[in-house]
């Protein structure tokens, strides 16, 4: 799959902590888009490169006030984030995923397989499509 297109709605599990760090700029940012924090401590768009951290998925709320679907960063801005539970779409979920390594690859991407993706995560749950997640711990 590429990056997101268009904003995606997706399902929350408990308590979700609220950030709301500095996205980098150049980008155009889609609700229910996963980010990572870059080498400069901004959430960004996942890339490969080493070090990356989850940050979380983006709420489409703004410091100035804009509540949108898309985002075009052309500053530096504070953009809200919730980081916790979250269901995220997996083609063929299966239970035998649960507890098994997930590759971010992009802001809506998971894959199986490192390859030259550096953050990974692991599945708790399952449910047909979906695969549950803590974006706050890390494999």
């Amino acid at each position: 799959m590429a990056a997101l297109t268009d904003a995606r709605y997706l399902e929350f599990v408990g308590h979700q902590e609220e950030l709301s760090p500095r996205v980098a700029s150049g980008a155009s940012y889609f609700k229910g888009a996963l980010l990572v924090y870059d080498a400069n401590g901004l959430a960004a768009q996942p890339t490969d490169a080493p070090d990356l951290y989850p940050a979380g998925i983006i709420t489409g709320q703004y410091e100035d006030g804009d509540r949108v679907d898309e985002k075009a960063a052309t500053t530096t801005v504070r953009a809200r984030i919730f980081r916790g539970k979250v269901w995220l779409p997996f083609a063929g979920a299966a239970q035998t995923d649960v507890g098994k390594k997930f590759y971010i690859a992009d802001d809506q991407t998971l894959t199986k397989t490192a390859g030259t993706k550096t953050v990974a995560i692991v599945a708790l749950d399952f449910k047909p499509g979906y695969l549950l997640f803590d974006l706050r711990v890390t494999a």
